[in-house]
């Protein structure tokens, strides 16, 4: 039986190992007829194939009959490899184990929203004016504010926009206002203006697509005094706001409808290039250039004034000024010639 065995596991070494494998009885005996050093060199050659048959992957090769273990064969590391292998065993089940396991999450309680204590203020709509907007010149039945601190803007229902223009042109003339209708779109958009002592107010009708809009601003007075063949002395509210920066030119005036008449119109445009701002300006050649056409309140065709033989122009700050003109002649008619002169202020 035992040889047996050790047949076979000569027949497995032989498997593993292409060369033969000699016996350590048998080198014994040979060493014993060579001399030491060729011996030392058997030793040598014997050493390095042991070193060599420990990492040999048949492990029968190094086996040893032990008739303790019930004619076993047991490598002599057996039981150190099989420590490892449970080792191995009890670490890979805890990092399954572990793995499977989930693993916890901290979680947040959800946010609940709470209702303030108070509201937040919300802006109501009012229908009343703003301290500076005239109480007589009110604002029609339903009219609602819209505007802010910046703008005064009203709104309402009605579309009729020519109807509101005549509300206000009416009530306007009946407070001793001097009313003026400027029609930038019929039936649709107007700018209205309306002049009491030295106050001027604007009131812009808007039509939208279900509101009209009624926007109200302060606007500037211009004061314009004419002699000669055309004599006149009003005051008449500015259209625009007047810029006094600095630049390659500036019109100083306004422009608005004479109800008197048909195509009669109050047309003043003082324009000066190169403009400097604030400051002196005179007509004199080479220095700049002042050109003054003035409508006293008549038609284009008959009652157009220009070519001032002299002038001057002083812009005194952002907000007011005055000019002083000569000998302007009428386009039709240079035989026809009056002066012009005026100031203007504005919020």
């Amino acid at each position: 039986m035992g040889r047996t065995l050790m047949n076979r596991d000569k027949t497995r070494r032989l498997a593993c190992h292409s060369e033969p494998f000699v016996p350590q009885d048998r080198l014994r005996e040979e060493s014993l007829k060579v001399p030491r050093e060729m011996l030392r060199g058997v030793y040598t050659e014997r050493s390095e194939r042991a070193q060599h048959d420990r990492f040999c992957s048949c492990a029968y090769r190094r086996a040893v009959w032990d008739s303790r273990n019930n004619g076993l064969i047991v490598h002599p590391r057996l039981p150190r490899l099989l420590g490892v292998l449970l080792v191995g065993i009890a670490t890979l089940a805890c990092g399954i184990g572990s793995a499977a396991a989930p693993t916890p999450t901290a979680t947040l309680p959800m946010p609940t929203a709470t209702a303030p204590a108070t509201p937040p203020p919300t802006r109501a709509p009012r229908s009343s004016a703003p301290a500076w907007w005239p109480a007589d010149l009110a604002m029609p039945k339903g009219a609602e504010f819209v505007g802010d601190a910046r703008q005064t803007i009203w709104s309402t229902r009605d579309q009729n926009v020519p109807g509101l223009r005549d509300f206000f042109m009416r009530q306007a003339t009946g407070a001793g206002y001097r009313p003026y209708s400027v029609t930038l779109s019929e039936g649709s958009i107007y700018d209205l203006f309306f002049v009491k002592g030295a106050n001027a107010y604007g009131l812009n009708l808007t039509q939208g697509s279900d509101t009209t809009f009624l926007t109200g601003t302060r606007v500037g007075l211009f004061h314009i005094k004419a002699s000669g063949v055309a004599n006149l002395e009003i005051d008449l509210p500015m259209r625009s706001h007047l810029d006094t920066a600095p630049g390659s030119e500036v019109a100083i005036g306004t422009s608005l409808p004479n109800p008197a008449c048909r195509d009669c119109q109050y047309y003043v445009n003082v324009h000066i290039a190169p403009f400097k701002g604030v400051g002196e300006y005179d007509s004199k050649p080479g220095i700049y250039i002042i050109d003054v056409e003035v409508i006293p309140g008549g038609t284009p065709e008959q009652d157009d004034y220009r070519w001032a033989q002299s002038c001057t122009v002083t812009v005194k700050d952002a907000s007011s000024g005055s000019f002083d003109c000569r000998g302007l002649q009428n386009v039709n008619d240079q035989s026809r010639k009056m002066d012009v002169s005026g100031s203007w202020t504005q919020p």
